[in-house]
């Protein structure tokens, strides 16, 4: 067998050198932009959350530090978005199997499709 590697037969047929491939992992290594924060809100789904289940659960609202961000109604926990930090605590202490707790960004980041729901315009306004 000869000592070629896999690694050094894809480089040869993607006709990049070892010097080149090398060059560019350290310059995606070194890449340290400083990323923006994202806003996050915390969700809920209910087909994960115990306690919409039928089981008692408020885990989520007894670990959460801000004050009224998680309201338990009827048994079952309700994010309130203007109050959620998005601090990721309820994700974190969620006992559910699945987590049913997800984080999702308040607002899209530079890259993500370019208009929100709230910015479209309906498709009459559209063709006049």
């Amino acid at each position: 067998m000869s000592d070629v590697s896999r690694r050094d037969l894809f480089r040869a047929l993607l006709g990049r050198s070892k010097d080149e491939a090398v060059q560019k992992s350290v310059e995606l290594e070194t890449d340290n932009k400083p990323q923006e924060p994202i806003d996050q809100v915390a969700l809920i789904l209910d087909k994960f959350c115990l306690a919409y289940q039928g089981s008692f659960c408020s885990v989520c609202s007894e670990h959460c530090p801000e004050e009224g961000a998680i309201l338990v109604t009827q048994g079952k926990p309700r994010v309130v978005p203007d109050a959620c930090t998005g601090c990721q605590k309820c994700q974190e202490v969620c006992p559910a199997p699945k987590n049913a707790v997800f984080l999702v960004a308040t607002k899209p980041k530079q890259g993500m499709i370019g208009k929100t729901v709230g910015e479209t315009e309906p498709e009459e306004d559209k063709e006049e």
